[in-house]
Order: C-alpha cells, then sequence, then structure tokens
C-alpha cells in the first residue's frame, strides 16, 4: 500500500494510543523503584523498566508496570484491558520455558468484549514458535478427540495405531496455514505430502479427515489446558503471518499482538517500530479503519460535556422531564431507560456521521485504497471485487455474502425488555412477526373508554403475520421487492417470507401477548415470552384460543423495515373491497 495509507494505519492505529502497561517478572514495578538498592537487586532487569518507563514518558504515554501474574486474576487482566498498549513478556517465571501465564492473559484479552493491542517482548530465538504457541492456544475449536469421534472409522483406526510416531512433523508454514485457515487452508502439496506418510503407515479411512487430525494433534501438543471463566466454544476465527525476517503477528477477535524480540539499543523506537510493521503487514481493510476511527472518536470526544447535546442544563432538565413521563405512563424502569438510551444513541449516531473529519479521513483512505487497488475492483465478479477491497482473499461463496449482507442492513441482534414492531419470534416450528405499533407493546394501561383493552391490561392483544420458511435462493432473488426477512439463527440462515409471493398480502394472526410483551432472558439462550394464540387446531371446528405458551424470538427488523412492514400491513387492513363484473 501507499504512504496514505500506511499514515493512516499508524494515525488510527498507533496514534490513538493513551497508555501503557509493561508486565514482565524481571521488571521492578512502579512502587519497587522507590525502595532501596537493594530491594531493586532481587529484579533482573531495573534498568531497563526505567529506561522503557522513561521513554513512553517522552512519547506523553503513561506507564504502569507489574511483575507478577497470578492464575486466574481477572482483576490484573482488567487493569490491563484499561490500557491501550500492553507490553508482555512471553515467560512471566524464572522457569524461561513456561509461557503458562502469557497465555492465559491473551486467552482472557482475546475473550474481552474490547479491542486490545499487545506487543509480546519476548528474548526467544526463534519468534515463530512463539506465533505458533499463542496461536495454537487461541484455537480452541480445534479438539482432536472430539473430531475424530465424528468419524467412526478413523477414529478406531487413531486408537489402534502405534505408528502416529513415525509421522514427520508439519512444517511451520503448514501448521500456520491450518491454524489460520483450517484444513481448507493448507496447501494442495502439504496434505498430499502428510496424507502420504499417513497412508504409508496404514491409515485407515479418509485420508483428508486424517491429515486434519494430525494437524489438531500438533495443535494440542501446544496447548495449555483450558482457562476457566473464557468460553472455549464459539468464533475463534485467527488472522496472522510470519516471514523469517518480517513481522510476527496475530489477530483474533478483540485482540491484535505483535511479537516483538527483546533489543537493548533506543528499545521504545524498536518495539513500537515492531507494532507498526505488524500493523501495515495486517493490512487493515477500508471498513476495519473505519470503524476504528469511529470508536477513537467516541473515546476522545465528550460527548456528555458538549452544550450542544447534553452537558446543557435545560436539555438535562428536557430529558429527565421525558425519563419521568415515560416512567409515569409505564411504570415499568427498564424500559423508561431503554427509551431515554435510544434517544441519546441517536443523538450520538447523527453527531458522529456529520463529523467533518471523519468523513474527510475516509474519503481520502477509501480514495487511496480504490488507486491501489485499481482493476482488483471493478472486475465483472462483483463478490470478487468486495473481496479485493476487504483484503479478504480466496473465494466466497455469493450467496452466503448476500445473505449475510441482507441480514446486516435489516435486522439486528434483539435485547429489548419488550417485543415491538418487527420482532420475529417461533414456536420453533412456525415463525411470525410483530406487525402491532409499539406503542400497543408497553407496560401503561390504554386510554379510560378503551373498556376492553383496560379490562385485559397488562395482557395485549396484538396482530403478527405469519412467516413462510423459504429456501436462500429463491430469498435473495426477490431481495430487493422487500418481501422477506434475513435473519441468521447462530449459524444457520433463516430466509422468511412476509408477504405472499402472489398477492403480496401478509397472513396476520392474533396473539394475546402477556405482562404486555416482556421478554425474560437466560444464558445462552435466545429471549422468550409468554402469549396466548388464536388458531384452528383441527379444520373441523371453529377456532379456539391455545393454552398459554412461550415462544421464542429469532431476531428483530431495523427501525425502518419495520415501520415498512407496519405501513404495508395497516395498508393491507384498510383495503375497500369494491364489486365489478368482466365482460365477455
Amino acid at each position: 500500500m501507499s504512504a496514505v495509507y500506511d499514515k493512516a494505519v499508524h494515525h488510527t492505529f498507533v496514534d490513538s494510543l493513551r497508555s501503557v502497561f509493561l508486565v514482565d517478572d524481571a521488571f521492578p514495578c512502579l512502587s519497587d523503584m522507590f525502595k532501596s538498592e537493594q530491594w531493586l537487586r532481587r529484579f533482573k532487569e531495573p534498568d531497563r523498566a526505567a529506561a522503557l518507563y522513561r521513554e513512553f514518558r517522552k512519547r506523553h504515554l503513561p506507564c504502569d508496570i507489574e511483575n507478577t501474574f497470578r492464575r486466574g486474576d481477572i482483576k490484573m487482566v482488567e487493569r490491563m484491558r484499561k490500557c491501550d498498549l500492553i507490553v508482555l513478556d512471553f515467560h512471566l517465571d524464572p522457569d524461561d520455558s513456561d509461557n503458562s501465564k502469557a497465555i492465559e492473559i491473551l486467552r482472557r484479552l482475546a475473550a474481552s468484549r474490547h479491542f486490545n493491542t499487545v506487543v509480546v517482548y519476548t528474548k526467544a530465538e526463534k519468534l515463530s514458535d512463539v506465533w505458533l504457541d499463542i496461536a495454537a492456544n487461541l484455537r480452541s475449536d480445534f479438539d482432536v478427540e472430539e473430531f475424530l469421534k465424528q468419524h467412526e472409522t478413523e477414529h478406531e483406526w487413531w486408537q489402534t495405531t502405534a505408528e502416529l510416531s513415525k509421522l514427520q512433523l508439519p512444517t511451520e508454514t503448514t501448521m500456520a496455514e491450518f491454524l489460520t485457515g483450517g484444513i481448507e487452508g493448507v496447501s494442495k502439496p502439504a496434505k498430499k505430502a502428510i496424507g502420504d506418510e499417513i497412508v504409508a503407515i496404514g491409515g485407515a479411512g479418509d485420508r483428508k479427515v486424517l491429515v486434519e487430525a494430525w494437524l489438531r494433534k500438533n495443535v494440542a501438543e501446544r496447548q495449555h489446558p483450558p482457562v476457566k471463566g473464557v468460553n472455549s466454544t464459539g468464533d475463534t476465527a485467527l488472522q496472522g503471518r510470519f516471514t523469517n525476517n518480517g513481522p510476527h503477528w496475530l489477530q483474533c477477535r478483540g485482540c491484535f499482538i505483535a511479537i516483538v524480540r527483546k533489543n537493548s539499543d533506543d528499545e521504545v523506537k524498536h518495539l513500537m517500530s515492531g507494532l507498526d510493521a505488524a500493523l501495515i503487514d495486517w493490512k487493515p481493510n477500508f471498513l476495519q479503519i473505519l470503524v476504528s476511527e469511529i470508536q477513537n472518536n467516541l473515546e476522545l470526544e465528550s460527548f456528555a460535556a458538549d452544550p450542544r447535546l447534553f452537558s446543557d442544563v435545560e436539555r438535562q432538565v428536557g430529558l429527565s422531564h421525558y425519563l419521568l413521563s415515560q416512567l409515569e405512563e409505564d411504570g415499568d424502569q427498564i424500559a423508561a431507560v431503554e427509551a431515554v438510551v435510544d434517544r441519546i444513541l441517536e443523538t450520538l449516531r447523527h453527531r458522529i456521521s456529520a463529523d467533518k473529519n471523519l468523513r474527510t479521513f475516509g474519503d481520502k483512505v477509501l480514495t487511496d485504497i480504490r488507486s491501489e487497488l485499481a482493476d482488483a475492483i471493478t472486475s465483472d465478479k462483483p463478490i470478487a471485487n468486495a473481496g479485493a477491497l476487504a483484503h479478504a482473499p480466496g473465494k466466497f461463496d455469493g450467496q452466503r455474502i448476500l445473505f449475510l449482507l441482507n441480514s446486516f442492513l435489516s435486522t439486528e441482534h434483539f435485547s429489548k425488555s419488550r417485543i415491538t414492531t418487527g420482532t420475529v419470534f417461533t414456536d420453533g416450528t412456525a415463525h411470525w412477526m410483530v406487525t402491532s405499533p409499539a406503542c400497543d407493546l408497553t407496560a401503561r394501561p390504554t386510554g379510560a373508554k378503551e373498556t376492553w383493552s383496560n379490562e385485559l391490561h397488562p395482557v395485549k392483544a396484538i396482530l403478527a403475520v405469519k412467516l413462510k420458511l423459504v429456501d436462500v435462493s429463491q430469498s435473495l432473488k426477490e431481495a430487493t421487492q422487500g418481501k422477506h426477512a434475513f435473519l441468521v439463527d447462530k449459524e444457520k440462515f433463516v430466509p422468511l417470507e412476509i408477504f405472499e409471493k402472489q398477492t403480496s398480502q401478509p397472513a396476520p394472526e392474533i396473539f394475546f401477548v402477556l405482562d404486555a410483551g416482556r421478554t425474560r432472558f437466560a444464558a445462552g439462550k435466545p429471549a422468550t415470552f409468554k402469549a396466548i394464540q388464536v388458531s384452528r387446531s383441527n379444520p373441523k371446528t371453529s377456532p379456539r384460543l391455545v393454552g398459554q405458551r412461550s415462544f421464542s424470538v429469532l431476531g428483530q427488523l431495523r427501525a425502518n423495515y419495520a415501520s415498512r412492514v407496519l405501513q404495508l400491513t395497516g395498508a393491507h387492513f384498510a383495503r375497500i373491497g369494491i364489486d365489478f363484473f368482466k365482460g365477455a
């Protein structure tokens, strides 16, 4: 990339750093530095610690130092997380072969909801070994036993053979390919070579399965036991690269890790140059740079102290009046807080999107990237163009990409205290979408004159349209007609037809929701609510109220999409039937 791109990466990811946390068992911590010379002699590298501290201070970066870490010390990891840059020694024990403490810290940081920038600062001769150790421990999804249990023939051979020791260890390059791209990321020659060796020792079953099992076994050799409190399932996608004389880096969820060898000459310059080189080699795409810059703006701007937003007393009184009125009407404190948060975030959204400096920054970076990529983003293959812009080499399933895009544009994760317009829910077999106005789903009673509604309160009568589960390709072909909802349930695609294909009409049904549609959340499970459904269980009998049931929320349409469905459904109920007779 060009100098403009490199400067943008440095500005976004390095210039935004405001504090440093050094973790090294050879360093005295700050309180130790004020003690006697005899006390300081207990530490191997007090001079290096002092030099690093001074140099970071010269760069206007406040610096803290810690020299111990107890396994399971969540509070210390939280202290680290609050610093923008963490400089971590890879061996935090006198035993220079034990990296378990550093690995635990990195695992906890990667599992954090926050973005953490880490420099693993080490004396290790082979940085590639450090890279592989860290990568293996960040990929908790490569369990060899669980994998083999899914393949009976291969599992049986694996458990009975005594020949595995005859196999050559995979090369570092092959291991790196596997750790970052799974079995599909490993080069064909490497897979063939391993497969040939396995066949030569009598491997029984699918050679591809056995190749993957061998690679997983070699990952396991580097792994430490699971860390308590860190989820070992879910997304563990890993990016990373290393070259003999180039940067070594890893990016996993909320953590960017640069691996830099210790150097006694101008250490801070050396360390920060290593971080810069790693970030440039990472090649964050335009969207990653833009989102990071938005995050920087949120952290640096004092929105709460801006008189145009919240610090003006009259505005605060006005918002407080709004909050109290919500409490008086609904009597539901959580819903009232949600309403105020929504208003504040909407204000922040407009403020950020209108930020001139952010727009100018984005414009310059995008212009430079487009110029650099040139023909790579102007071919007759739109998905390939998008892959080039995203700095994502390889082939992608166009259907998956477009479904995920439509899902992102039109839906959001449901986290409200009550169902509302556009909430998609299911009983496990059928699907519906709430099409009653949001104001009908509040905790407050309806107007005094609405006797029936008041008698039902807090049970609310709502309308929900029945949705039809269709196949992905059909939903994508008709996506621009606005007749479908694109939901993702965990990793499963759920394309739902909202309006009937031929007539474009909805299929409304009546539900009586309990407690005004209040939702309940349980760890690891979707939100649920209770309702009574009016349905015909037997075609020969009259419709009847089905007993109280629990429904699960699948997702939520974004506000403007939900409003559109509400409008079209309202038009359906406002239709007028007229009579005409067709002539011969």
